[in-house]
C-alpha cells in the first residue's frame, strides 16, 4: 500500500471531522468522521462543493480569511450547517499546506464541536499508539520540539538518518555532533515559530549526517496550537532536497488529527476496564471515570432498554471490530443522556486485544431534535392527508445547460393521486409535462417555472376541459421551494356551478323588475287613452241614453281594454326557464283596427285614417309589446294633428329582407329634429310644452322594439308631417 493510500486510510478511520479542499475552497477529500458529523451519508454529496458551504458565512469568515492569509492557519469557533439546515457551534482548526514553491496546495479543515474540544497534542499523545505506525512508514524526516527546543517526537526516518533509536532521541535538546552554527540557525527560526506562530519554510537547510557529510534539507515548521490557542509545541518535516516527492500536505492532516470526548480503557479477560478519559465526560455525565468504577462499571448507568446495544457492541470489540453506537445513559442529575460513542480496539506489540481507544459525544439536542423532527414530519403528514386540498411537491429537472424542462413529482397527499386519476407509487418521479401535456398546453409549466425563479406565489383559478380524468373548474395557489414548487389545488366545480346559479337567479329577479317597471310604465301610460275614450262615450250617452251606436263603441272600448289586460298579464309571466316572454302570431291589419277603435274624439271624428296593410300579412312578436308600441305612436299622431286643416293619418307596410316595416304618418305639427334629434327617445323628453303629455312614450316604444330585436325612425318637418317607421323581426320563433 503507498503513502496516499495509507494516509487516506487513516483519515478515514480518524473520530475527527476533517476535510481537504483546493486552494479555491473546492472540497476534494472528506473523512467517515465529516459525514458523521454534519449528517451526510456519501462523500459524493460534499466532494466538489465548496468549504464555505459548510459553515454560516459571518465575520468569522473573515477572520479565517485573514489568519489563513498571515499564518498559514486559523483556529476559532463557528458555526457549521449541517445537512439538515440545523446549526452547530464548533471548534475548527484549519491549515494551507504548500509546495516546494510555496504555492498553496491544499487547505485542511478540521471540527470539533465546541462543548467538547481537545487540545490537538493531547489527540496525538491519546492515539499515539495508532498513528505511530502510519508517521513511520513516511521517509520524511518528522519531529516535534516544545519551546525549550526538546525532542518530544521523532518518526522512524528520523531516527534512521541520525542512526539512533527513537527512544534516544525524545527527551534530547540537540544532535551535539551536528555543526554549532546550524544549531544557533535551528533555534532563531523554531523561536520565530513560537513567536509570532507562524509557520516556516526553509528552502535549503543544512544539517550534518552521521557520515560526516553535511546535507540539505527542505523543511517546514509549524507551530502546534492547544484548544487554548496557545502554541506549546512545533512539528518540522524535513526532505532531502533531492526526494521531489511532496508529502508536506499529507504530514500537516495527520499531525492535526484530533479526538473529543476521548477515553481509554483496558480490556482484561474479555472485559472492558475504563482507566481514562477527559475532564468531558463528567460534564456530560455526572460521575468521573473513578466514580463509574465505584458503581460497578459504565453499563450501570445504561438506560435498561439499551442495555442489548451495549452488549452486542462489546461483543464486537472483542472481535477486534471498530464501530460506532448508539445509547443512553442515565446522568447522575437523573438526565436521560444520549451517547454516540466512536470505539477502536488496539492491539500490544505481541498481538492481543489489550485496550480500547474512544470518543463520545452528547447527542441529547441532537436526538431531541430528530424526534422533534419525526414528530413534525407525522403532523405534517396527518395534515398533508387531511387537507382539503390537492397537495403537489414538485422538484425542477433541468437540461445539460441548465435550462429548466419540467417538473418531477416529488411527494403528494391521497387526494392528489386520486385527482389525477393515477396511484401516488406511479406517479413519484415522474415528470409533469410527460404524464399531463395540459400543463404545457394551457401554460402551467411556465408558470410554475416563474414562481421558482422569482419566488413569487402564484394564485388563481383555471378550467380542466373535458376529455381529461377530472374536468372541472380548480383554483390553486403555487408557492416557491428550494429545488421547486409546491402547489395546493382544490376542485370549486360546486361552487362555480352555485355561483352561476346565483347570477341566474339574479338575472331574472333583474328581468322580473324590469318587466314590473314595464307593466307600471304601459299600465300608467296605454291605460290612459282606452280609459278616457271610455269616459267620453259614457258623457256623450247621458245626453242621449237611448244611442245604440254610442252603445257599441262603449262595449268595443272594453272589449279592447279587456284584451289589452290580458296581454299586460301575460307580460307578468314567465315560463319556466325564467328566460322568455311568449311570441305570438297577429294578422297586422287587424290589430291596428283594433287600436284605432281607441281613439273617439272630436280629432279623431275629424281625422281621416288610411289603413294599408294587407289583409294576410301576419307578425309573430309579443302581443303586449306590440300593442304598446303602436298604441304609442297612435297617441301621439291623434294628439299632435293639425288644427289648421282636416287631419290626415296613413297607416301603411312594407318588407324588406328581415323586417316588416309599419310606417304611421300624420300631418300634424311636426317635429324640429335639427333641436330635439338627440332628446327624440329619452324618457322624459317633451317637444311642445302646450301639448299635455308626460315624456314616457317613445322612450317606452324604442326600449320595447328594440327588445323584439328591431328598431324605430322618425322622419319629421315642422308644421308638415311626422312619419315614424318601425321595424318588426319577420317571422322568427324564437323567445326574448
Amino acid at each position: 500500500m503507498d503513502k496516499k493510500s495509507i494516509i487516506e486510510k487513516a483519515v478515514d478511520e480518524s473520530l475527527s471531522a476533517i476535510a481537504i479542499s483546493e486552494p479555491l475552497g473546492k472540497i476534494i477529500f472528506v473523512n467517515n468522521a465529516f459525514l458523521d458529523f454534519l449528517g451526510y451519508t456519501s462523500k459524493d454529496e460534499v466532494v466538489g462543493r465548496f468549504a464555505n458551504e459548510f459553515w454560516i458565512p459571518s465575520d468569522h469568515e473573515n477572520n479565517v480569511t485573514v489568519s489563513l492569509t498571515k499564518t498559514g492557519s486559523y483556529f476559532g469557533e463557528l458555526e457549521a450547517v449541517k445537512k439538515n439546515k440545523s446549526i452547530l457551534n464548533v471548534v475548527a482548526q484549519f491549515s494551507i499546506s504548500r509546495s516546494l514553491s510555496n504555492e498553496i496546495e491544499y487547505i485542511i479543515f478540521s471540527f470539533l464541536e465546541s462543548a467538547n474540544r481537545k487540545s490537538i497534542t493531547d489527540s496525538i499523545r491519546e492515539t499515539e499508539n495508532y498513528f505511530s505506525q502510519i508517521l513511520d512508514s513516511i521517509s520524511d524526516l518528522i519531529f516535534c520540539k516544545d519551546s525549550k527546543f526538546k525532542m518530544t517526537y521523532v518518526n522512524k526516518a528520523c531516527a534512521d538518518y541520525l542512526g539512533l533509536k527513537k527512544s534516544d532521541l525524545i527527551g534530547t535538546y540537540d544532535i551535539p555532533e551536528n555543526k554549532q552554527e546550524f544549531i544557533e540557525e535551528y533555534h532563531k527560526i523554531d523561536s520565530f515559530v513560537f513567536q509570532e506562530g507562524k509557520q516556516v519554510k526553509i528552502e535549503k537547510e543544512p544539517h550534518l549526517g552521521k557520515d560526516g557529510l553535511v546535507r540539505y534539507f527542505n523543511t517546514v515548521k509549524t507551530p502546534i496550537r492547544d484548544q487554548y490557542g496557545n502554541i506549546n509545541e512545533l512539528v518540522a518535516v524535513a526532505r532531502d532536497i533531492t526526494d521531489s516527492e511532496d508529502i508536506l500536505g499529507k504530514l500537516k492532516l495527520i499531525t492535526e488529527i484530533t479526538s473529543d470526548y476521548i477515553y481509554t480503557a483496558k480490556i482484561i479477560n474479555g472485559e472492558i476496564i475504563a482507566d481514562w478519559s477527559s475532564g468531558n465526560l463528567s460534564k456530560i455525565v455526572g460521575y468521573t471515570v473513578e466514580d463509574i468504577g465505584n458503581i460497578g462499571g459504565w453499563i450501570n448507568i445504561i438506560h435498561p432498554d439499551d442495555i442489548g446495544k451495549i452488549e452486542n457492541r462489546v461483543a464486537e470489540i472483542l472481535q477486534g471490530h471498530v464501530g460506532v453506537s448508539e445509547y443512553r445513559v442515565l446522568a447522575k442529575s437523573g438526565e436521560v443522556v444520549w451517547i454516540r460513542d466512536y470505539s477502536k480496539p488496539l492491539y500490544d506489540e505481541f498481538g492481543k486485544l489489550s485496550k480500547l481507544i474512544g470518543a463520545s459525544k452528547n447527542i441529547t439536542i441532537e436526538k431531541e431534535v430528530e424526534t422533534k423532527l419525526k414528530e413534525s414530519n407525522e403532523r405534517f403528514k396527518a395534515s398533508l392527508e387531511a387537507s382539503l386540498e390537492s397537495i403537489y411537491f414538485l422538484s425542477i429537472v433541468k437540461d445539460n445547460h441548465g435550462t429548466i424542462i419540467d417538473f418531477t413529482f416529488n411527494e403528494m397527499n391521497e387526494k392528489g393521486s386520486i385527482n389525477l386519476g393515477v396511484p401516488k407509487e406511479e406517479l413519484i418521479g415522474k415528470r409533469i409535462c410527460e404524464l399531463y401535456p395540459i400543463n404545457l398546453e394551457n401554460g402551467f409549466f411556465e408558470q410554475y417555472k416563474e414562481v421558482f425563479l422569482t419566488k413569487q406565489p402564484l394564485e388563481q383559478e383555471y378550467t380542466i376541459p373535458d376529455g381529461y380524468y377530472t374536468p372541472g373548474y380548480f383554483h390553486h395557489i403555487v408557492l416557491p421551494t428550494t429545488d421547486g414548487v409546491v402547489i395546493y389545488n382544490r376542485n370549486i366545480s360546486d361552487r362555480v356551478a352555485k355561483n352561476k346559479e346565483l347570477e341566474t337567479l339574479v338575472q331574472v329577479t333583474n328581468r322580473q323588475n324590469e318587466r314590473l317597471r314595464e307593466y307600471t310604465y304601459i299600465t300608467s301610460h296605454n291605460l290612459r287613452a282606452p280609459i278616457a275614450n271610455i269616459l267620453s262615450l259614457c258623457n256623450l250617452l247621458k245626453d242621449d241614453p237611448g244611442d245604440q251606436v254610442l252603445v257599441q263603441m262603449i262595449e268595443s272600448s272594453a272589449q279592447q281594454l279587456d284584451h289589452m289586460m290580458n296581454n299586460l298579464n301575460e307580460l307578468l309571466t314567465i315560463e319556466k326557464d325564467s328566460h322568455s316572454f311568449v311570441k305570438k302570431e297577429i294578422h297586422l291589419k287587424k290589430e291596428i283596427q283594433n287600436q284605432l277603435l281607441l281613439y273617439v274624439s272630436d280629432k279623431s271624428n275629424q281625422t281621416k285614417v288610411d289603413v294599408i296593410i294587407p289583409n294576410d300579412l301576419v307578425l309573430y312578436t309579443i302581443p303586449v309589446y306590440f300593442e304598446s308600441i303602436v298604441n304609442n305612436v297612435l297617441s301621439n299622431a291623434f294628439k299632435y294633428i293639425s288644427q289648421k286643416s282636416i287631419g290626415y293619418i296613413r297607416i301603411e307596410t312594407k318588407e324588406s329582407e328581415d323586417f316588416i316595416i309599419l310606417s304611421i304618418t300624420d300631418n300634424g305639427i311636426g317635429i324640429d329634429l335639427e333641436k330635439y334629434r338627440s332628446k327624440m327617445f329619452k324618457m322624459n323628453s317633451r317637444f311642445h310644452p302646450n301639448i299635455e303629455g308626460k315624456g314616457m312614450g317613445l322612450f317606452l316604444t324604442k326600449y320595447q322594439i328594440e327588445s323584439l330585436g328591431g328598431k324605430i325612425e322618425v322622419e319629421s318637418q315642422v308644421g308638415k308631417e311626422t312619419s315614424f317607421h318601425l321595424y318588426f323581426p319577420k317571422m322568427q320563433r324564437t323567445n326574448v
